[in-house]
């Protein structure tokens, strides 16, 4: 085989590897601690073994910095029969707030070379999204995106709508809800109707208040008025004022 030939399967086996490592969704499969976005070391090492088991790593001496910060590094070789490609990757030993840690021991060290590990494998496409800050996929991002803005306008309207039949009386308000479909009587919610219904309730309530409160005043006012023009006459007041 020439080189030219060799070359064009490497490059062929590297980009058969990234479409299948990158098409896969590891949402469900990330862990959130402090406003950080981690993915199990043992799922991405299993994943990858269950597409390409012949894939290896080695691990690199550690290196400490002057400050006594350490750094972990090793090298991910994805292999498939004759074809396989390394990639490099190297991470600081960090807390738990990604924050360098001096002076690690065995266990940090540790930690941080199983994550340098998880990042390694992102590189051939497993998660890579993560580490761009993203929890979704760009594409299916976009999506999702677009779908929560149709779901939220349909559910305004919905809610618009019924609160205009509300606006009728609780009989139009009814009989505009048992026209809707389930799905949408689900959109609305229980919780939403029943809010929308007590508005319509307590707004009936205050109506009849202000009435009663009206009505008791144009009655004490009345009543006044035949007692001032009476004045001083003892006479009971007519029947019809009795009120």
């Amino acid at each position: 085989m020439s080189e030219t030939q060799h070359t064009e399967n490497e490059k062929s086996f590297q980009q058969q590897v990234w479409e299948t490592l990158s098409a896969i969704n590891v949402n469900d499969k990330v862990e959130k601690k402090l406003g950080l976005s981690y993915l199990s070391w043992a799922w991405a090492w299993g994943v990858l073994m269950a597409h390409y088991p012949e894939s290896y790593y080695v691990i690199d001496a550690v290196s400490y910095n002057n400050d006594g910060s350490a750094m972990v590094s090793l090298t991910l070789t994805v292999k498939q029969g004759d074809n396989e490609f390394p990639r490099k990757m190297w991470l600081p030993v960090m807390d738990k707030r990604n924050q360098a840690i001096s002076s690690p021991n065995a266990f940090d060290i540790n930690k941080a070379l199983m994550r340098c590990l998880t990042k390694a494998i992102s590189m051939f496409g497993l998660g890579f999204y993560i580490y761009a800050g993203e929890d979704l996929p760009e594409q299916e991002k976009v999506v999702i995106q677009q779908e929560q803005a149709q779901q939220k306008a349909r559910y305004e309207q919905l809610i618009r709508d019924l609160k205009t039949a509300a606006k009728g009386g609780i009989e139009s308000m009814k009989s505009h809800w048992e026209q809707l479909t389930p799905e949408e009587k689900g959109i609305i919610g229980e919780e939403n109707k029943d809010l929308i219904k007590n508005e319509v309730n307590h707004e009936a309530e205050n109506g009849r208040v202000v009435s009663g409160k009206t009505w008791e005043s144009h009655r004490q006012q009345f009543t006044q008025g035949v007692i001032q023009r009476q004045g001083n006459n003892a006479t009971k007041l007519p029947h019809a004022v009795s009120l």
